[in-house]
């Protein structure tokens, strides 16, 4: 007699006592939809962004004139989807530009009016402009840089496999991000610029043409997390003069992300608690500030000198991995120190119940920290990336049917998010 197999993972029990139509590892890449099992959802290539490439945040990057644009952050550039003939992809990190190649020899690349030692690091990467096809990346022919050797020399770490020799030509010189293991950026976008940022760099912006550059190099500093709220761009865990501030949150003038000095921006610290940031997100009409064991809900108060009220904390339950975060169906959804959760008008609600023994059975607290979430919502899901000592799994929670599953996923995915079509 077939039972239908309608319950998902089942860990409120022991295994022994799991009841019927329940799941037990290590059954797998399954859902559940009307008493039914579904096997999960295959996925197709899109891009390739180059070799051990790692790509940690997607975003949709649309204007007021309703252009849809694609971006993504890796760990080291800013991206923008290309389409059309053999376009692919296009770089958009902070570059420079200034002066003109003159020789090329090997490894050793000499310019006129270019400022090379004063701009350019190790790790940044190079191009003259007669062999880049700016909109088919990667281009095989993009050097590293080994040293900035003077303003008008610089070292790569291989011969230049392009055009040399002595030449006049324009070139782009990639100045690559660098970010901190398991990190993930930020990306919002306020009044058509996209702002993005991790803890390692300075805020960036990006306005659709060109390169990005720093946003504000005094008061944009190395912030942890970001996110758009009142059309303000709200900056969280960042540098205040010059010092790391886990508890500082920051906000931008309205329609302007880019000032800090203007009596309708400011500064607060969120001190009641003594816990660290771990997050932001939107909900509905608030800006919700997650700490690690306590959750702050704010509003906006309508005086433009004083725009945001903080009015709620709850204790006793925060964000335990600062990426799991997912806004969607109405709702937030996150991962505590024991258990998932999601917000149930101002307050977190257990989701977990019949996950949370398997999951952190398998995933050590560390681990557990650096668990990436995501929504599919046209599948009305939640997802969750961890590693796992059975490699990466996807916990994924059914909102429509209130169940869990697991994937077991062909490749390493290291974020999720939405593109433009």
């Amino acid at each position: 007699m077939l039972r239908p197999v309608d319950l998902g993972y089942s860990y409120a029990l022991t295994s022994l006592h799991t009841p019927k139509g329940g799941l037990i590892w290590p059954t797998k890449n399954m859902g559940i939809d009307r008493h039914s099992l579904k096997t999960r959802p295959g996925y197709a290539e899109d891009r390739d962004l180059g070799a051990s490439v790692e790509v940690l945040g997607i975003k949709i990057y649309q204007l007021k004139d309703g252009t849809r644009n694609t971006m993504y952050v890796t760990d080291g550039d800013l991206c923008q989807k290309e389409t059309g003939g053999s376009n692919t992809f296009s770089y958009k990190t902070e570059s420079y530009t200034t002066g003109t190649v003159t020789n090329i020899t090997g490894a050793v690349v000499t310019g006129s009016g270019t400022a090379w030692s004063a701009n350019l690091a190790a790790g940044d990467k190079f191009i003259t402009t007669t062999d880049h096809s700016s909109q088919i990346e990667p281009d095989t022919n993009w050097g590293t840089i080994l040293t900035a050797d003077s303003a008008t020399q610089i070292t790569l770490t291989a011969s230049y496999t392009g055009t040399t020799g002595a030449m006049s030509d324009t070139y782009v010189a990639r100045k690559v991000y660098t970010n901190t293991s398991n990190e993930r950026p930020f990306m919002a976008v306020v009044d058509d610029m996209l702002c993005f940022g991790n803890k390692n760099i300075n805020v960036q912006k990006y306005t659709g043409t060109g390169y990005a550059s720093d946003l504000d190099s005094t008061y944009a500093t190395k912030a942890r997390y970001g996110i758009e709220y009142a059309n303000r761009l709200i900056l969280a865990d960042l540098e205040v003069s010059g010092t790391r501030d886990q508890s500082a949150l920051q906000w931008s003038k309205e329609g302007d992300p880019e000032n800090y000095t203007d009596s309708t921006s400011g500064i607060t610290y969120l001190l009641e608690t003594a816990d660290y940031i771990a997050g932001l997100a939107k909900l509905g009409p608030d800006i919700v500030v997650y700490k690690e064991n306590s959750i702050i809900i704010g509003s906006q108060t309508g005086i433009a000198t004083d725009p945001l009220f903080f009015h709620t904390t709850r204790l006793g339950i925060g964000n335990w991995a600062p990426a799991s975060i997912i806004e969607g169906y109405f709702t937030n959804a996150f991962l505590g120190i024991n258990d998932f959760y999601k917000i149930d008008g101002d307050h977190p609600v257990s989701i977990g119940e019949q996950i949370r023994d398997f999951f952190f059975d398998v995933t050590t607290l560390d681990n557990a920290k650096n668990t990436v979430g995501f929504p599919v919502e046209e599948r009305s899901e939640f997802h969750w990336l961890a590693t796992t000592t059975e490699g990466q799994l996807d916990f994924v929670y059914s909102n429509r049917e209130k169940k869990w599953t697991v994937y077991d996923l062909n490749d390493a995915i290291l974020c999720g998010g939405l593109g433009a079509i």
